[in-house]
């Protein structure tokens, strides 16, 4: 026989990881804006504008009177500046 806690059922259970997860979301999204906003203006108006305003490498470069390769390379740096602190704020989560 399996005891069982009393007023602990697997739905009290499943909603609390929910709201757990919830949190780490709002947690992540929130540090995201931040790193994002604190990237160099160089760097996060191609990531801006390519990743979240889904233009495309052509268009950025018009706009910001770069070619674009320098485009793709700056949107590079900055998604590995992101992953990186991302990663290390993770870690720290843990």
């Amino acid at each position: 026989m399996i005891a069982r806690s009393e007023g602990v059922d697997n739905h009290e259970i499943s909603q609390a990881e929910a709201a757990d997860e919830i949190l780490l979301e709002k947690e992540r999204n929130h540090f995201l804006q931040q790193v994002i906003g604190a990237l160099p203006e160089q760097l996060r108006d191609p990531l801006v504008l390519c990743a979240l305003e889904e233009l495309t490498p052509r268009e950025v470069a018009i706009m910001l009177g770069i070619s674009e390769a320098a485009v793709r390379s700056r949107a590079f740096r900055a998604r590995q500046i992101l992953r990186d602190r991302l990663g290390a704020w993770m870690g720290l989560r843990r």
